[in-house]
């Protein structure tokens, strides 16, 4: 069984008018955001994880929309399933910078790390659910991302070890990991004509 991806074929203005649109948008919010984090004097490890967590956020929320108006565009038995695994991976970026400052860090990372128990779940509940054009999505994606991490981080280390640049924090390499992992599912996706 394969995903419909749309209901229809979009006409290729159509098609741009949506680039467009979502190019300007997202220029806004870097805008913004770089704007805002500029006056804060926040850490460009910091900056990378709000911009992942809106990214994140928006792209489930986006994706509750087209659930919600073209159903039939959405893999079966995954929107929703999808959609959580977005919202929770966003939430998961948020907590560490904003949280602290109403809660104790320790309850913080437990709330993180409940968190991340039910996010797991339904990533294993959405490949299993998945057809096979996903899975194979979702595959690809998995392998892009290595294969792009797995040399930078050689190359990132040999430097390092030479004393070329300085020593990269864990926050700020899950940051990079997620977007990496966000380009690759892009580019997965887009080789199998879903957009």
């Amino acid at each position: 069984m394969m995903s419909e991806v749309q209901d229809r074929p979009q006409s290729l203005i159509m098609k741009i008018g949506m680039a467009v649109v979502l190019g300007g948008a997202g220029a806004l919010t870097g805008y913004g955001m770089a704007r805002y984090f500029e006056s804060d004097g926040a850490p460009w490890p910091d900056v990378l994880a709000t911009a992942m967590a809106v990214a994140l956020i928006a792209v489930g929320l986006m994706s509750a929309v087209v659930m919600a108006t073209r159903p039939s565009t959405m893999p079966k038995g995954c929107g929703i399933l999808q959609i959580v695994v977005f919202l929770l991976a966003g939430a998961m970026f948020l907590l560490p910078m904003y949280a602290p400052a109403s809660l104790a860090p320790d309850m913080v990372f437990g709330g993180i790390a409940v968190l991340l128990a039910i996010q797991t779940v339904a990533n294993v509940m959405l490949w299993r659910r998945a057809d096979e054009m996903l899975r194979q999505v979702m595959a690809e994606t998995s392998a892009i991302a290595f294969w792009a991490l797995q040399t930078a981080l050689f190359l990132y280390a040999a430097a390092e070890r030479l004393g070329l640049v300085d020593t990269i924090s864990g926050w700020a390499l899950v940051g990079i990991l997620m977007a990496v992992y966000l380009l690759s599912s892009i580019v997965a996706s887009a080789r199998r004509g879903i957009t």
